[in-house]
C-alpha cells in the first residue's frame, strides 16, 4: 500500500520574536522557518497538497493551504510527481505573523494521490516551536556606521540554510559617498569594509577558529575544493566564542591570516578578534554573523540575535535590539 512521510529540519523550530525594535513598529512579530520534506514510498505518488496549521495550545494562528500549483511554483518544477524511495524537499519554508499569541507547534499535512488513481492518502506532523530568550548582552562588534544588508526577515538569504543561519546578519561598511565600494568594487580594496576590525561582543572561549582559507577578489565564485571536506569553510575563516550559557557567538569571512586571537584562549567583551576580508562563499567583504547553540554550523542550531551599545536613527541604544534589513547603524565612537 502507498505511503508517503513527512519530516522537517530542525525537528524543533526555533522562532524569534521581533518586540524592541529601533523604531516605533504597529506591533510585535514572530518568525518561524524550516525545511520540509515529502517522500513516497511503495508507488510513485504526486503531491496534491500541503497545509501548514500554526498553534498556541488549542487555539490556531495561521492556516496556509498550498496546492500542488504554488508546490510546483515554488520547487521550480512542472509536476509534483514523486518516484519511489524519493520525494520533494522544500527549503525554507517561511512564516511572519502578529507576535500577540506565540507559536507554540506548526502541524503539516500532506496529501498525496497514486498514479493513475482517485485514491488521497495523507501524512500527518507536529513540529514544536519554542522562543530562545537571549542570555548574553551582546554588544555590536563594529566602529563606524555599517548597512545591515541581510537579517531577520523573509528577503534573507540566510533563511535557505535554515538551520544554523536562520538569523543571521551580514554587516557592510559605508563611506562618506554612502555607497560601501569605491570605483567598480572589483578589487578588494575598494571595498569600505576590507581590514576593518571586528571586537568581541561579549566575553567567553574561543572554541572554534581557522584562518588560512585565501580571500577571493569580489564578485568571482570561490573554488569549490576550498569547501570539499569540511562544509563549514563555506562561511570562510571564521571564529566562534563561547559564552559559556549554551550560546555561541560566530564571526565569518574573516581575512586570511589576521586572526587576533587562537582556539582555546578567552576573550573580553571588546577584544580584537580579528579583520574583515572576503573569505569562503562570499560575494565581497563583509562581516557575517550569527548565534548558535553550539559551536558548529551546519550542525549546531541558529538563535535570533539581538545587540545593544549601538547608534540608530539618531539614538542610541544601551538595550539589546533586533536589527532589521537594510538598517544603518553605527558602532564606537567614531
Amino acid at each position: 500500500m502507498a505511503k508517503i512521510i513527512l519530516e522537517s529540519r530542525p525537528q524543533t523550530i526555533f522562532a524569534a520574536l521581533y518586540d524592541k525594535m529601533p523604531f516605533p513598529t504597529i506591533g510585535p512579530v514572530q518568525e518561524a522557518a524550516l525545511d520540509v520534506g515529502v517522500t513516497a514510498f511503495e508507488e510513485p505518488l504526486d503531491l496534491a497538497g500541503l497545509v501548514f496549521s500554526g498553534y498556541r495550545k488549542r487555539q490556531l494562528l495561521f492556516e496556509q493551504r498550498w496546492s500542488s500549483r504554488v508546490i510546483r511554483a515554488r520547487i521550480g518544477e512542472d509536476n509534483t510527481r514523486m518516484e519511489p524511495n524519493s520525494g520533494i524537499a522544500l527549503r525554507s519554508v517561511h512564516f511572519l505573523l502578529p507576535g500577540y499569541e506565540l507559536l507554540d507547534k506548526i502541524e503539516i499535512t500532506a496529501l498525496a494521490q497514486p498514479v493513475d488513481s482517485d485514491e488521497t492518502i495523507q501524512a500527518h506532523m507536529s513540529v514544536p516551536v519554542t522562543f530562545p530568550r537571549q542570555q548574553t548582552d551582546l554588544h555590536f562588534p563594529l566602529r563606524g556606521a555599517w548597512w545591515a544588508i541581510q537579517a531577520a526577515d523573509w528577503s534573507d538569504f540566510h533563511k535557505q540554510e535554515v538551520f544554523s543561519q536562520t538569523y543571521a546578519i551580514d554587516f557592510v561598511k559605508l563611506g562618506a559617498d554612502n555607497n560601501f565600494f569605491a570605483g567598480d568594487g572589483m578589487a578588494l580594496e575598494d571595498h569600505y569594509s576590507w581590514n576593518q576590525p571586528v571586537y568581541a561582543t561579549a566575553g567567553g572561549k574561543v572554541v572554534y577558529a581557522i584562518d588560512f582559507l585565501p580571500d577571493g577578489q569580489p564578485g568571482v565564485p570561490a573554488d569549490v575544493r576550498l569547501f570539499s571536506d569540511d562544509p563549514r569553510r563555506l562561511l570562510g575563516n571564521a571564529v566562534t566564542v563561547s559564552h559559556g550559557n549554551g550560546e555561541y557567538s560566530f564571526y565569518g569571512h574573516l581575512r586570511q591570516g589576521r586572526l587576533a586571537v587562537s582556539q582555546g584562549q578567552m576573550v573580553e567583551r571588546g577584544d580584537l578578534i580579528g579583520y574583515i576580508g572576503n573569505s569562503g562563499h562570499s560575494p565581497g567583504p563583509h562581516l557575517h554573523f550569527h548565534l548558535m547553540n553550539g559551536p558548529n554550523p551546519f550542525l549546531d542550531q541558529g538563535l535570533p540575535v539581538k545587540f545593544s551599545h549601538f547608534a540608530a536613527g539618531g539614538q542610541f541604544f544601551e538595550e539589546a535590539m533586533v536589527i532589521p534589513t537594510r538598517m544603518i547603524v553605527r558602532g564606537g565612537n567614531d
